[in-house]
């Protein structure tokens, strides 16, 4: 189902695509591995995360949560689905990945209780599968739950210039100004790449990027 970025919509109603997606096994923004711009962020450019608790909202299959896990930075894997937090865990198990390092939960971003803050949190195909009236709690809501001098990687995407294809989704097609709009006030753009690496079908239309939690 298709929406209008001007229209407003029910957060229950919208919830229900991404069921339906799981359900059905519909998930055409998996790209079957890490993000490529993720891996030279923090494998070539050596990009220092702080440590403790990180997590990834909307995490599917739970390719990047695991590649961020670390003994010194336990990630959560948050998705709506139960479907997708079981099979993030069954290829958790499979790679041997213990929980102690990445565990997968059932969690709504926008409602779940924070009990400690997270040091870190990736942000990647959540943003634009977000209805635009959306965005400001959710810039909202990483303020709430990071840490002050945590790290937002945000992998922006899908990136397009031209203003008739920004109307309908999702995903919602995105500019780096809808970012700023939505963090500003809460966090320090530290990191911008727009010629990261990125899978095949999607370069160019990503940049990623690295905001402080102020």
């Amino acid at each position: 189902m298709a929406y209008k970025r001007t229209a407003a919509v029910a957060s229950d109603e919208y919830n229900r695509i991404w069921f339906n997606c799981w359900n059905e096994s519909r998930t055409v923004w998996d790209q079957g591995d890490i993000s490529p711009a993720l891996r030279e962020l923090i494998e070539e450019k050596k990009w220092e995360l702080p440590g403790g608790n990180g997590i990834v909202p909307g995490c599917g299959r739970g390719y990047d949560a695991m590649f961020l896990a670390s003994p010194s930075l336990h990630m959560v894997g948050a998705d709506i689905s139960q479907i997708a937090v079981d099979i993030a865990s069954k290829l958790r198990d499979e790679k041997g990945f213990p929980s102690s390092l990445v565990d997968f939960k059932v969690m709504d971003f926008f409602n779940f209780e924070v009990t400690d803050k997270y040091q870190v949190a990736y942000d990647y195909t959540f943003f634009c599968a977000l209805h635009p009236s959306m965005r400001k709690s959710w810039g909202d809501r990483y303020a709430e739950i990071m840490a002050p001098g945590g790290h937002l990687i945000a992998l922006m995407y899908p990136l397009w210039k031209a203003e008739k294809d920004r109307a309908v989704g999702p995903p919602f097609l995105l500019a780096e100004d809808d970012y700023h709009q939505a963090l500003d006030c809460n966090f320090e753009l530290i990191y911008i790449d727009p010629n990261c690496k990125s899978h095949d079908t999607r370069v160019g239309h990503e940049t990623i990027t690295v905001w402080r939690r102020k």
